[in-house]
């Protein structure tokens, strides 16, 4: 199998990669704003989750010969503005959840389109996206305890 053949035989374990690399990204940004302890903890684990979800996919995607892609660049401008823009006049906690609970649904719908695109893909990489996408349900429901 080409280099071409096992990028489109692991697109699920890419985007999982991409998209948890950027919920890392967003919980480091948002961090140092949070004032709420709790919300900070729940932050503070949200990221972790993300790490190793992060960590998992790129071992699929090591498996599997390939090396995982950190896509540097407009993605990331953007985030880090609007997350800076979105919490520089308000930086209460219903504030920060709701941009939370943004960002989990909109990472969720990303992951969902390409499960449902590439469904025939590698069980492992479809069995670690639907614990991402449980796990972010969970966080969703926590984070609206603080709106």
């Amino acid at each position: 199998m080409d280099m071409e053949q096992k990028r489109k035989a692991n697109r699920i374990a890419s985007e999982l990669f991409r998209i948890a690399r950027l919920s890392v990204e967003a919980a480091e940004l948002v961090l140092p704003v949070i004032q709420d302890k709790n919300l900070k903890a729940q932050v503070k684990r949200q990221r972790e989750a993300y790490c190793s979800t992060a960590g998992r996919s790129a071992a699929i995607l090591r498996k599997c010969g390939l090396e995982p892609a950190e896509k540097q660049g407009l993605m990331d401008r953007v985030l880090r503005r609007s997350l800076q823009a979105d919490t520089a006049w308000d930086k209460s906690a219903p504030r920060i959840a709701k941009i939370a609970i943004h960002c989990t649904g909109a990472a969720m719908k990303d992951l969902t389109k390409t499960m449902n695109r590439f469904g025939d893909e590698d069980t492992e990489s479809r069995r670690l996206a639907e614990e991402y996408l449980e796990h972010g349900q969970k966080d969703i429901d926590l984070l609206k305890r603080y709106l």
